[in-house]
């Protein structure tokens, strides 16, 4: 995508990529990092050797407390007013879905890992690295993986190797620009599945990470329903999220609990095109809540506990379950076909 390609209306930092974006938070923890070493040692009367573990301490309990904050919020709604109304009202746990202290634990820990390598790694260094090309004949229904808010195709590395390890051709699109409006990405997925259908000969499934699936679903808004073959989401707010409040752009007032974008969305969905929807979330999602927030009525749903919204991508159960949903999407168009 181009500067030119970009929607004229005025947006914050609109040239500024996902990339870049994470490498100004990557330099800027670092720099905090070394400060924190740094004084130790001027201040402190710290050797290095302990000056240095004392920073990387500092380092790991920023992630422990954010990924813990993020929790908090989400889980409890913290300043969010949820409206008294069944459709947009949270859910409560299944209590076959419900976790202990020690699951908690577990899942807080595997997200703040799953934050560090997707948010300090993947997405700053390598958002260019080619994907898997597709085992086999090449010949299943092709993928097309669409990321989330301040996010870049690179989140999508751990996943697409299975997906293209199963059969299927895999792509994947950058939504630009980061702050923008949900309904503008429509252009470029429409782009990316009219390329994809006519590579392949056949239309391709969507696959989306958290707001990737509300822009899936503002293009079929604004299409018919047949361009994809189905829309899979991930842990995606279809109902919002209360960490709304703590982000920034237009796109997160759109993502923000029972906004008046998503009530809008919601009115104009058929209950064909919410057929063609499937909602694989946590119940335990360290971004996308209160519980519920992913709930889609007349989708289907697969959900999941004690998995964080980060850990989504990279979960072996929801990688499987995936693969699953691919292979079940396959047959149904197989049987309509025959």
């Amino acid at each position: 995508m181009t500067r030119a390609d970009l929607p004229s209306s005025p947006v914050p930092f609109a040239s500024l990529t996902a990339a870049t974006a994470r490498r100004i938070a990557l330099a800027l923890q670092c720099a905090a990092t070394l400060a924190v070493g740094w004084a130790a040692h001027r201040w402190g009367g710290w050797s290095w050797p302990a000056a240095s573990v004392l920073a990387g301490a500092a380092l790991a309990l920023g992630y422990l407390l954010s990924v813990g904050w993020a929790f908090l919020v989400s889980l409890k709604s913290l300043g969010t007013a949820i409206p008294d109304d069944p459709v947009w009202d949270r859910m409560p746990v299944p209590r076959e879905h419900r976790i202990g202290v020690a699951g908690f634990i577990g899942c807080w820990l595997h997200e703040c890992v799953s934050v560090a390598w997707m948010f300090n790694v993947l997405q700053p260094f390598r958002p260019r690295a080619p994907f898997d090309s597709p085992s086999g004949d090449g010949k299943r229904v092709p993928v097309l993986m669409i990321h989330g808010y301040g996010c870049n195709r690179a989140v999508w590395l751990p996943m697409q190797k299975h997906v293209a390890a199963a059969g299927h051709p895999v792509d994947a699109v950058d939504l630009m620009p980061l702050l923008g409006d949900i309904d503008d990405y429509a252009r470029d997925i429409a782009a990316a599945v009219e390329r994809l259908t006519r590579m392949h000969g056949r239309a391709p499934v969507l696959l989306c990470h958290s707001m990737g699936g509300l822009a899936a679903r503002a293009l079929l808004r604004q299409s018919e329903p047949c361009l994809v073959a189905h829309v899979i989401t991930l842990g995606t707010p279809h109902r919002g999220t209360a960490m709304a409040r703590t982000g920034r752009g237009h796109n997160v007032r759109q993502m923000a609990w029972a906004s008046p974008w998503l009530r809008q969305l919601a009115a104009s969905e058929t209950p064909a095109v919410r057929a063609s929807i499937t909602s694989i979330f946590s119940w335990h999602d360290s971004i996308v809540g209160p519980s519920g927030a992913s709930w889609l009525e007349g989708a289907r749903h697969v959900p999941f506990a004690g998995v964080g919204h980060v850990s989504l991508l990279c979960d072996a159960r929801v990688r499987d379950a995936v693969l699953a949903e691919l292979a079940r999407i396959e047959g149904i168009a197989a049987t309509a076909s025959a």
